[in-house]
């Protein structure tokens, strides 16, 4: 019960933490400069600090969580045990990245990197580049994978497995494709049709993520 337990509450709390930092951290525009975007964090660096901080440290146990979450899936006579030893791999990776992201991003409020000559565009350009082409590709392989285990080990929820390796798939699919804002008039067809897709994938792996904790939880409750 208690792995269970441990499990779910990061899954549920580490996501709705994270969701909290994303309010918490100082507006960026996405049409922003990165040049533009540090200096926003720059001149906020106590919220900015605050809010980084509490964001990796939140997705750091949603990520995790989903990781242990696959490893308990997995077993010689569970079906679908591969796949859930991929999901764990790949969450694991994801996690991985953030760590290296939310490093570069933190060591940037320090004042001391640039006296020493450290580029913090450049820098800040590498961190988001981070995040968005390998934090998300991971999260969705491992999203993915773990819908398709347990639906195959009729496990928690068959529904909530299949909108899961639904949601894996479009963040996958949108990697692939250019990503725009569907309202805007210069978005070509394909950038807007990636943008959807991008969107439904990164809103349903937050909600997704929620319900598997709080179904995790309830499950080591009825054990």
């Amino acid at each position: 019960m208690g792995s269970k337990m441990l499990t779910g509450s990061m899954l549920l709390g580490g996501m709705i933490l994270g969701i909290i930092m994303v309010f918490v951290e100082p507006s960026v525009s996405e049409s922003d400069s990165f040049a533009v975007a540090i200096q926003q964090l720059l001149d906020n660096s106590t919220q900015a600090r605050l809010a980084g901080v509490g964001f990796t440290i939140a997705i750091l146990g949603a990520l995790i969580g989903l990781g242990y979450l696959a490893r308990s899936m997995q077993g010689e006579q569970k079906p679908g045990s591969d796949l859930a030893g991929l999901a764990s791999v790949f969450a694991f990776l994801a996690a991985a990245v953030i760590t290296v992201f939310s490093g570069i991003q933190l060591s940037l409020m320090d004042a001391s990197y640039v006296d020493r000559g450290g580029d913090v565009v450049n820098a800040f350009a590498i961190s988001e580049g981070l995040f968005s082409r390998m934090v998300f590709p991971l999260v969705g392989a491992s999203m993915f994978f773990l819908g398709i285990a347990i639906v195959r080990q009729k496990n928690l929820n068959q529904i909530v497995g299949g909108l899961t390796g639904l949601s894996g798939a479009f963040f996958l699919i949108s990697m692939l494709m250019p990503a725009g804002d569907p309202g805007l008039a210069e978005t070509s067809t394909a950038a807007a049709i990636g943008g959807i897709l991008w969107f439904i994938g990164f809103l349903s792996w937050a909600i997704l993520t929620m319900v598997l904790g709080g179904l995790t939880i309830k499950q080591a409750r009825s054990s």
